[in-house]
């Protein structure tokens, strides 16, 4: 039996589990997928753990997916150019790191907008930003803005929020902000015509910002199909070879089951 781990803070609401345990019974593997909840000053410990012989790898979730990129062995070309993991692989106790969220963003992009934007905005500044924001210039998008809280070089503030969304064909909410609640990171107001909008927050599903979004009638979805293709992607990793696309619609049924009929997978 093999051991996967989903390191990341405050973390008990993720989906992953059920949708990787799915994967793990379509394939007749009697391996687990245990959720590893450690705050900044556990991560390398954490993550050393992983070079065990039993352990296939891991998951990287909030807020861990940047500083976790700087303690494996090494890095794949995406990764490196994202400055940021989301999945590892043990090889024989050597730590590889990957980001498939970069691919599932793409998939996603595609589907919520037909055209690549001219102007699209990520909110925030962590992992999953980085990870957006290299998405967005893999499907063709000529310029994006950043905008985050914290500020920073490369990134807008948040008072520069309407201003930024407002000439935007395209937003993605890379923000925890709307997990396991009705809050929104945009007001409805400043949610355009012409807007598509992508948000990776899945539980909810739909979020409230997908709901005011489809109210105005502007083309969104929320992020489980992210989660999905991210997660078969990372199956992928983990066992060294491809999927079906049999594996792949069990691993969608469990988020199916998980997140309740309106979920974007």
């Amino acid at each position: 039996m093999g051991v996967v781990r989903l390191i990341g803070e405050h973390v008990s609401y993720s989906a992953s589990p059920p949708m990787q345990y799915a994967g793990f019974a379509a394939l007749g593997l009697d391996h687990s997928y245990e959720i590893a909840d450690v705050g900044a000053d556990d991560l390398e410990r954490t993550l050393d753990l992983l070079r065990d012989g039993d352990c296939l790898g891991a998951n990287v979730t909030v807020p861990h997916k940047a500083a976790a990129a700087g303690l494996v062995d090494e890095l794949d070309d995406l990764a490196e150019r994202a400055g940021a993991i989301n999945t590892i692989v043990n090889r024989n106790g050597r730590l590889s790191g990957t980001n498939t969220d970069v691919p599932a963003l793409v998939d996603q992009i595609a589907l919520v907008r037909a055209q690549p934007p001219t102007h699209a905005v990520v909110l925030g500044a962590g992992g999953a930003a980085r990870a957006a924001a290299l998405a967005l210039v893999t499907a063709g998008v000529q310029r994006t803005t950043l905008v985050s809280r914290r500020g920073g070089v490369g990134s807008a503030p948040w008072s520069a929020l309407g201003e930024a969304i407002a000439d935007a064909e395209l937003l993605i909410n890379a923000t925890p902000v709307g997990t396991q609640s009705d809050e929104t990171p945009v007001p409805a107001a400043l949610l355009h015509e012409g807007l598509a909008l992508l948000d990776l927050v899945y539980r909810p599903s739909p979020t409230r910002l997908v709901r005011d979004a489809r109210g105005r009638g502007l083309s969104a979805l929320s992020g489980a199909g992210v989660l999905h293709g991210q997660g078969w992607r990372s199956l992928e990793a983990w066992l060294g070879r491809p999927v079906t696309n049999g594996v792949r619609t069990a691993m969608a049924s469990a988020l199916r089951s998980e997140l309740g009929a309106g979920v974007d997978v």
